[in-house]
C-alpha cells in the first residue's frame, strides 16, 4: 500500500490532525517530509500507534451483559482451579487471624497477671523509713 498523507491517515485511522501532526514532529511516528512540507506516513507505522477506524458497516452491535457473542458470553467464568487456589489462601489467612487473636489474648492475660503479682509484691514491702531530717549543726 502506498504511502499515506496527514489528511489519508485521519481518516483511515482513529487519530486526529493535530495529535499526528504532533507525534510526526516527536518522532512517535516515522514520516518523511517533502520540501512543500506535506508529510508522507507509512500505513504500518500508523498501524503500529493507532488503531484503524471502522467503517460505519463495521461497527459492532452493542452488547448487553450475558447476551451470548458468537459461542462467546460476556459473563465472568471463573477457573476452577484459580477458585480453589484462592479458597486455600483464604482459608489459611484466616487461621493466621484465628491463631494471633489467641496470641493477643494469652500475652493480655499474661500482663494482667503479672500485674496483679506485682501489686501483692509491693504490697508485702514494709514501708519505707521516712529520712531523718538532720540539722546542718549537729553531727550525727
Amino acid at each position: 500500500m502506498a504511502n499515506l498523507s496527514i489528511r489519508e491517515a485521519v481518516k483511515h485511522y482513529q487519530v486526529s490532525r493535530p495529535t499526528l501532526t504532533k507525534a510526526l514532529k516527536s518522532g512517535k511516528v516515522s514520516g518523511t517530509q517533502d520540501g512543500q512540507g506535506k508529510w508522507s506516513i507509512d500505513p504500518s507505522e500508523l498501524a503500529r500507534v493507532y488503531q484503524p477506524r471502522l467503517a460505519p458497516s463495521d461497527a459492532p452491535e452493542p452488547v448487553h451483559i450475558g447476551q451470548p457473542v458468537g459461542n462467546l458470553t460476556i459473563q465472568n467464568t471463573p477457573d476452577p482451579s484459580e477458585l480453589e487456589a484462592l479458597r486455600t489462601q483464604l482459608a489459611e489467612i484466616e487461621l493466621r487471624a484465628v491463631k494471633a487473636e489467641t496470641r493477643a489474648d494469652a500475652a493480655e492475660l499474661l500482663a494482667k497477671e503479672r500485674a496483679e503479682r506485682i501489686e501483692d509484691l509491693r504490697r508485702m514491702l514494709p514501708p519505707p523509713e521516712a529520712p531523718r531530717k538532720r540539722r546542718w549543726w549537729r553531727r550525727d
